[in-house]
């Protein structure tokens, strides 16, 4: 039976990995490299550090990472500034549905503490959340489980009773690795075979996560 669910943050509440591949297109340019969204699809969902680590193996070790992301930062706050976040389709209705019916919300975020947070308390949604684990709080990136695992622990409850909710690849190997049942709702990148088989549904929108709730889901987690 579900009690928690436990968001992702970007991709999957905040439509904000085209706007990074944007942030990084434009940074890359700065200091003369070429960076493509396909550059970053395996670094969706990871940490700063293990970002860090794959920009290097792309570009090589004199890729100057901390000041091309300095630059992507700058771009991204300047946008967000002017336009604020785009929510995702049915993030607010869905939240306010968990809240009603007392399941407790979590959020595990690969995005820092400072930046996360200010993004949930600049879009109102921060109170929602009863327990946050962000990036700097974990040791290893996805698609390690840790941050999922650290979640279930402080959310005080077993992985089968935690709903993950995931959009990238990464996201949904460690929910799935930290014996959590995982729904996907995909944004850049679409599910394969592997991402079909760690998911108890793959959905188009946060939406339809409460129809899942109300109807089929705690019957598929179960294995009926």
């Amino acid at each position: 039976m579900i009690k928690a669910v436990i968001f992702d943050m970007d991709g999957l509440m905040f439509d904000t990995e085209k706007l990074y591949d944007i942030a990084w297109e434009h940074a890359g340019k700065q200091f003369g490299y070429v960076i493509k969204p396909e550059d970053l699809n395996p670094m969706r969902g990871a940490n700063q550090t293990l970002v860090q680590q794959l920009f290097y193996k792309k570009f090589g070790p004199e890729f100057d990472f901390m000041k091309i992301r300095k630059s992507r930062i700058q771009y991204m706050e300047e946008y967000i500034g002017i336009h604020g976040l785009p929510h995702k389709t049915g993030l607010t209705e869905l939240l306010q549905y968990l809240k009603e019916r007392r399941y407790q919300i979590a959020v595990a975020t690969s995005t820092h503490e400072e930046t996360a947070h200010r993004y949930l308390s600049m879009e109102g949604i921060a109170d929602y959340f009863g327990v946050c684990i962000y990036g700097d709080m974990a040791e290893k990136s996805k698609p390690d489980p840790e941050i999922y695992i650290k979640a279930v622990k402080r959310l005080g409850r077993q992985p089968e009773e935690c709903l993950v909710l995931e959009d990238s690849p990464n996201g949904v190997q460690a929910g799935f690795q930290a014996g959590c049942p995982v729904v996907m709702i995909p944004d850049v990148i679409q599910p394969g075979n592997a991402e079909k088989q760690r998911t108890v549904k793959i959905l188009p929108t946060l939406k339809e996560v409460i129809c899942c709730l109300e109807s089929s889901l705690n019957s598929l987690v179960r294995g009926v």
